[in-house]
């Protein structure tokens, strides 16, 4: 099986329930949107990524930390069940990262560890149309440029979803300079609106800025 690949590395997992917590990257080329706030925009085209025989990615992961998580551009654009699967037969716990437009299959789904889905609010450039219909997200993970439009956003998202708020992840603007001051800001618009969202960093965003 072969996959386009931008970059495979090993880090520390800078979002979402996982945060904190090494892992290994395989970074898929390829996205099916355009956000305007992107900053994986080289990511984007998958002929801009190298083909990849599965042997050849596990090959550069490394064995020391348990976590690979899956990412891109959008992974699910590629079939990652035959990647998956070998992640899991290796040991390791797997992560996917997804912008929730395609709906993962259910052998995938029995396969993978967490989905962590970001949908796209209008801050994006984007007007989408989702089904989460059957909740397949581990969570959902929202980024937040205005902080009191955004939230009022998130909270009809999540109602006309359904959503559990307890599954609810908002995040700042990673493109953000003063990265500290936009999340102080994200967290006291949450306190101000009475929300339950869960409000978390980028470490990766914090550790740089630093």
């Amino acid at each position: 099986m072969r996959y386009w690949i931008v970059e495979i590395f090993t880090s520390i997992q800078g979002e979402g329930l996982v945060i904190g917590k090494p892992s290994n990257f395989v970074r898929l080329a390829g996205c099916n949107l355009r956000c305007v706030w992107c900053d994986t925009k080289f990511s984007w085209i998958r002929e801009d990524g190298v083909p990849m025989e599965l042997e050849e990615i596990t090959g550069k992961l490394s064995r020391s930390v348990k976590w690979t998580t899956i990412t891109g551009g959008e992974p699910l654009l590629q079939d990652i069940l035959p990647l998956a699967s070998t992640l899991k037969n290796l040991g390791y716990n797997v992560a996917v990262e997804t912008n929730g437009t395609i709906k993962p299959k259910q052998e995938l789904r029995k396969i993978v560890d967490v989905f962590s889905v970001s949908p796209k609010l209008s801050n994006s450039g984007h007007k989408l149309r989702y089904d989460f219909s059957e909740d397949w997200a581990t969570y959902y993970k929202f980024v937040i440029v205005e902080p009191n439009r955004d939230l009022r956003e998130v909270k009809n998202f999540v109602e006309e979803h359904r959503i559990d708020p307890e599954k609810v992840i908002v995040q700042p603007d990673g493109n953000r300079q003063d990265y500290i001051q936009a999340l102080k800001e994200l967290s006291d618009a949450v306190m101000e609106l009475g929300l339950p969202f869960r409000v978390l960093p980028q470490l990766h965003r914090i550790i740089s800025y630093r």
